[in-house]
């Protein structure tokens, strides 16, 4: 029964609009202190819709595999500390121009981010 109310709860969470995902993963993610992208000998990209390389993040591991389809096929979940997202991956994306996708759906993009919106949002600035 808790599987089936968590899988609920999950499916609930997907079906939101990208902007109270957005909201849902920032919340989410200071609670858990970690948020997790898609690996296989390098981090999953996406494109937006200027044709730019995009780092999509998800608030848990659950959420990842389940977009680890299609393009991601054989790409598994990994875990990033709260503390290494802040301290150096944000930062860097940021000196790069990378955005991030914050919370892709199988079905939907993520919300767009730049990295330094995201790292200061996490840091309890603006939300969504």
């Amino acid at each position: 029964m808790t599987q089936e109310m968590s899988d609920a709860r999950l499916q609930a969470i997907l079906e939101l609009p990208p902007a109270r995902r957005h909201a849902w993963f920032l919340q989410r993610v200071r609670e858990s202190g970690e948020v997790w992208g898609l690996y296989a000998e390098g981090w999953a990209l996406a494109l937006d819709d200027e044709g730019r390389d995009v780092l999509p993040l998800w608030p848990t591991d659950i959420s990842a595999r389940l977009c680890a389809t299609h393009l991601w096929e054989g790409f598994e979940p990994r875990r990033i500390p709260l503390e290494e997202l802040l301290e150096q991956l944000l930062p860097d994306l940021a000196e790069e121009g990378i955005p991030v996708g914050v919370f892709f759906t199988p079905r939907g993009q993520g919300w767009p981010v730049t990295a330094a919106e995201l790292r200061t949002q996490l840091l309890g600035g603006a939300s969504a």
